[in-house]
């Protein structure tokens, strides 16, 4: 299908972070590591506040059209932050590249899901899903490393090559062809009642309330780990700064080879069960933190990456199958925000830990909190049966 293959140039343009391995520095050129703190906030925030009116645009204007506003954003935030004359414009970028961020989150998703519902091929998402995973993983990956050359180059060089290719993505979008399910007119009712029918759809039936609860278990761990503790373990597990360029990278790559196996684990188990099941592995990866040193805590990193990125394209197909199409998009914002609402509450307060007590203990502490939520959500499934 036509929008399969552009989605995968998509994702490819969406995913092209040249900036990953040198973004503090940069910030550094403008600011402290409290400025870094203040940018951060600042992004997190923005997410959580256009999450959802971002996905209420993308179910009522269209999926294209919202594609488009996306990677329009991308590419001026981009220019905006490679260009930065001072402090106050890089915060701005941050947010222009946040609301382009939250108005492509759940939206190209939602878009191939309906694609495919539209000539009834459902039954390829998880495929094509962990296609896309991996185009992403590798692009990330890839780019990241030449980041660090073009860096050398110019300061700015990494993030105007990342708004350039978001204008090929801009380019792109044009090709899409706008799936014709359950659509709706946009009013301003129709805009409340579709940002309400997120939550909805998130806690319709008794089932879903505890596939919710679920996948959020499970995703805010993830999300804390990945916006910041698994940086702070690589320095405690002693990877010096060049090797951690290097061992990141190749994570990422790992993880992108191993999305393909979701349709083959999908084989032997239900959504729900393989959620628990990386959900254990999780768990237990973050347990053993204390007690390993570079080898076996970047393994511990290593499978951790791996185990997320199969939660993720575990959780997306879960999310899909049960949203109606003509809310899909706001449902999947209305997660991606109740999945950051934590972050953004704890996120001071688990680095304040971190310094005190060091990244490893909080790892134990998060590793032991995530099992016990699976083993009590674990026995109340089997009371319903809901595995």
């Amino acid at each position: 299908m036509k929008n399969i293959w552009i989605s995968y140039f998509l994702a490819f343009c969406k995913n092209a972070w040249f900036w990953l391995g040198v973004w503090v520095f940069y910030y550094l050129l403008y600011t402290n590591y409290a400025g870094i703190g203040i940018i951060e906030t600042t992004l997190v925030i923005t997410y959580i506040l256009t999450e959802i009116p971002t996905g209420a645009i993308a179910d009522l204007l269209g999926k294209k059209n919202t594609l488009f506003i996306s990677f329009l954003f991308k590419m001026i935030g981009s220019f905006m932050m490679a260009f930065a004359p001072n402090f106050i414009f890089l915060l701005t970028s941050v947010m222009v590249l946040a609301i382009g961020g939250t108005l492509y989150s759940g939206t190209l998703e939602a878009l191939i899901f309906d694609s495919l519902k539209q000539v009834k091929r459902e039954k390829f998402y998880p495929k094509i899903i962990s296609n896309i995973s991996s185009i992403s993983l590798i692009t990330t990956a890839v780019c990241g490393l030449l980041g660090g050359y073009f860096y050398l180059i110019s300061p700015s060089l990494p993030f105007a090559l990342e708004g350039i290719i978001s204008g090929f993505g801009l380019i792109g979008v044009f090709f899409l062809i706008e799936p014709q399910i359950d659509t709706e007119v946009f009013s301003w009712s129709n805009y409340v009642r579709q940002t309400q029918q997120g939550f909805r759809q998130l806690t319709k039936t008794n089932n879903i309330v505890k596939q919710t609860l679920l996948l959020l278990s499970i995703g805010v761990i993830l999300l804390i780990a990945d916006e910041m503790l698994n940086s702070f373990l690589g320095v405690e597990f002693h990877f010096k700064p060049e090797q951690l360029g290097v061992f990141w990278a190749v994570i990422l790559l790992i993880s992108g080879f191993f999305s393909q196996f979701t349709p083959k684990l999908l084989q032997f188990f239900s959504e729900k069960k393989l959620l628990i099941i990386t959900g254990m592995v999780v768990a237990v990866s973050f347990i053993v933190s204390p007690f390993v040193g570079i080898v076996l805590g970047g393994l511990s990193l290593a499978v951790r990456s791996v185990s997320q990125v199969i939660f993720l394209n575990t959780g997306s197909i879960l999310i899909n199958k049960n949203a109606d199409s003509k809310y899909r998009a706001t449902t999947i914002s209305t997660y991606n925000m109740l999945r950051n609402i934590p972050y953004a509450l704890l996120a001071f307060f688990i680095g304040s830990l971190a310094d005190i007590y060091s990244a490893k203990m909080i790892a134990f502490y998060l590793g032991i909190i995530l099992l016990i939520l699976l083993s009590l959500q674990l026995s109340t499934l089997r009371k319903a049966r809901f595995v």
